[in-house]
């Protein structure tokens, strides 16, 4: 036989439910808080660290060909004296035929080419190299 509906309570209106529910209901709501609390105690990393938040990793490229000294100098191991540099022998020796000539500006060298080589833009051909 069902239970029959509780009176409603005098100050809410409401009707309460039935003592088995009630125990129902705690028991639910105990096991979401050993499971939130299992999940806080053996989880393997932070939440957040607040003294150190994670690097915020950017992904950019550009043109060597025409980008100045403030987008030169966001690349890896390139400041402002070598993105001058870099733009002084643009200037001098006219555009880079390939990624690979920009190791012929002073101060680039093999290390620094393959760090900035992810964020260079491919270098359309060049009528000469057909």
């Amino acid at each position: 036989m069902a239970n029959p509906a509780s009176p409603p309570h005098p100050e809410t209106g409401h009707a309460t439910p039935p003592p088995a529910a009630q125990a129902l209901l705690i028991g639910l709501a105990g096991v979401g808080l050993l499971t939130l609390a299992a999940w806080l105690l053996f989880r393997r990393e932070p939440l957040v660290d607040h003294e150190r938040p994670p690097a915020a990793m950017i992904q950019f490229s550009l043109d060597i060909n025409t980008a100045g000294v403030a987008e030169l100098s966001q690349l890896p191991g390139i400041g402002p004296a070598l993105a001058e540099r870099i733009i002084r022998h643009r200037h001098a020796h006219g555009s880079f035929r390939n990624i690979a000539a920009v190791a012929e500006v002073s101060g680039i060298g093999p290390v620094t080419l393959e760090q900035i080589r992810p964020f260079l833009r491919p270098l359309p051909p060049t009528p000469d190299q057909g």
